[in-house]
């Protein structure tokens, strides 16, 4: 922990080391008890797992060098990475039931092979050696899944859902408490304003954003997985409340998307409802705002609205198209390229948005675009957009699967406007429950086929 300062956009005199030991610490515990208590086959990994989830990524305090090797470090995701890795060669080598080749593999998932395929080959053409660690990240978020789907352990899923929703209570705590007590308590990160001295909320997270979208997965996993209905509503509550703290919104959108699928497509509540839900609140909220009117029009929030819109993002899309025909097949490789230089340099004004220091080109899809080439974002469009298709097939068979089906959705609408690939942390969440996702179908599709096969011997024992 001797790297404060990179982990900070602020003063770190306003910071209380000590409430991060603490904090992880009681974390460790938890997650030791989640994996003392559960059946998990794994429980090694998932213990990391669990603290990973439970901690967010204020964990990157915890990064380290390795002694004499100046140039490696080892980050907690990493250290997943590299656990999951040997899981999967342990698994390949030693293990009874050997992985078969199969071609019965989800189409999304050919796609995200073939955009790491493409993305591999631009970054040798264009940054390597100096890209070398895209390519591992890339590697790394196909270990991800493919070390959750090759366990197959539905109570170490488990592990993973109650890690998040209590991950998730600590967060919404958090952010409350930063909004109106202290704002910089457990933060780390972004300082970035709402509205009058209102800080947005960061929660456990490095950026409100990612705070609010791990609110709404935890969501998922409470209306799925928590039976008691005041449990629910409280669970449900508290992290919508967390939600709003972070003055995200695009979050917004994304929580009332996921809101209104829940109920009326899964629950089948009336349209009138929803609606007459929805007006309550609104007005709840309009007539909160009226109070805070000035604050808000010359808040943080909306100016940035107002600048994205003019000089901001739309720029950045425009620059993308304008310049994307002069390397169509594999792109720039990266972003510090004079391309970019010029062009962010031009719309920004900011030195170091153009030398790509801080921010980049807030979209999953135009980054993938940009940098990989038409191919990679043609792939890495098509993944995204049929894993959100193959949960949406599945969850009519077990409720299950609507945990990572509204995962999918929150990683293809947040990627509109932010830039989500390979380890920022919705990323590996989203990594972490595409694995889940067909590591149950793996489970229900060996179920079914014991079933046949106790059948047929059945069969053949009635007709002897």
């Amino acid at each position: 922990m001797k790297d404060f300062p990179q982990y900070f956009n602020f003063e770190l005199a306003k910071i209380n080391y000590q409430h991060f030991y603490i904090y992880f610490a009681v974390a460790a515990l938890i997650a030791f008890y989640l994996i003392y208590k559960s059946d998990s086959k794994y429980k090694f990994e998932f213990y990391f797992i669990s603290f990973y989830l439970l901690t967010g990524n204020t964990n990157q305090i915890l990064t380290f060098k390795i002694p004499g090797v100046s140039f490696f470090e080892i980050q907690p995701i990493r250290f997943i990475y590299l656990l999951l890795l040997l899981f999967v060669f342990r698994k390949m080598i030693f293990a009874k039931e050997r992985i078969r080749p199969t071609l019965k593999i989800p189409w999304f998932e050919v796609f995200l092979f073939a955009y790491v395929i493409l993305l591999i080959i631009s970054v040798l053409l264009n940054s390597f050696p100096e890209g070398l660690k895209t390519i591992i990240d890339a590697i790394a978020f196909l270990i991800i899944i493919v070390a959750l789907r090759l366990m197959a352990d539905k109570p170490s899923y488990d592990v993973i859902g109650k890690s998040i929703i209590i991950g998730a209570i600590a967060s919404s705590i958090v952010s409350v408490l930063q909004l109106i007590v202290n704002p910089y308590f457990l933060r780390i990160g972004d300082n970035r304003m709402a509205f009058g001295d209102f800080m947005r909320s960061n929660g456990i997270f490095s950026t409100e954003y990612f705070n609010s979208y791990y609110l709404i997965i935890a969501i998922s996993w409470v209306l799925v997985t928590v039976k008691s209905t005041i449990s629910k509503v409280v669970l449900v509550g508290l992290f919508t409340l967390g939600v709003l703290c972070s003055f995200q919104r695009m979050s917004w959108i994304i929580l009332a998307l996921v809101m209104v699928i829940y109920f009326i497509a899964i629950k089948k509540i009336a349209l009138e409802k929803m609606l007459l839900t929805g007006l309550v609140s609104f007005a709840v909220l309009l007539s909160i705002s009226i109070f805070y009117y000035q604050d808000i029009v010359n808040s943080t929030l909306v100016k940035e609205r107002l600048t994205d819109s003019v000089d901001g993002r739309k720029g950045y899309y425009s620059m993308v198209l304008e310049n994307i025909g002069k390397k169509p097949l594999f792109g720039y490789g990266d972003l510090q390229n004079e391309v970019y230089y010029v062009n962010l340099l031009r719309i920004t004004r900011d030195r170091d948005r153009a030398t790509a220091t801080t921010g980049d080109l807030h979209s999953g899809y135009f980054s993938s675009l940009f940098l990989y080439g038409v191919p990679a974002s043609v792939c890495f469009l098509l993944f995204v957009l049929l894993s959100v298709y193959y949960y949406a097939k599945l969850f009519v068979r077990s409720l299950y699967y609507i945990i990572p089906f509204f995962v999918s959705i929150i990683y293809m609408i947040g990627n509109l406007t932010n830039t989500f690939l390979f380890l920022k942390y919705i990323a590996v969440l989203y990594a972490i429950h595409m694995g889940i996702g067909m590591g149950l179908k793996k489970i229900k599709d060996q179920t079914q086929h014991q079933n046949q096969t106790e059948g047929q011997g059945n069969l053949f024992q009635t007709t002897s």
